[in-house]
């Protein structure tokens, strides 16, 4: 098959499937040995931290292809608040300090 996004979505991703993908790619390459999905998945986040805003607050959809961000919709609510526990997993699955820095 074909990656994609949602259609309601006109393409865009959304900001907590970002953090749930972070958990579920470590995980694989923690349980294959290779550390591939791992460096994939980092590779979001260091996209991601290109365009923090000083507030790190992250707006809920991001364009796959440039990731920057495709409205300024922000919220805590649904397709955003996941983002941010997904990051303290993330942090407590594999150390990785660098996913919270910024908070």
């Amino acid at each position: 098959g074909r990656a994609h996004n949602h259609g309601w979505t006109n393409g865009d991703s959304i900001l907590a499937d970002s953090g749930t993908e972070q958990l579920e790619f470590i995980a694989l390459s923690q349980r294959t040995g290779d550390p591939k999905y791992q460096q994939k998945a980092e590779n979001v986040i260091r996209q991601l931290q290109k365009i923090y805003p000083s507030d790190g607050l992250l707006p809920i959809y991001i364009n796959p292809h440039s990731g920057t961000a495709s409205y300024s919709t922000i919220t805590f609510g649904a397709m955003g608040d996941s983002f941010y526990e997904y990051l303290l997993k993330v942090w407590i699955q594999g150390n990785k300090t660098e996913s919270v820095k910024h908070y």
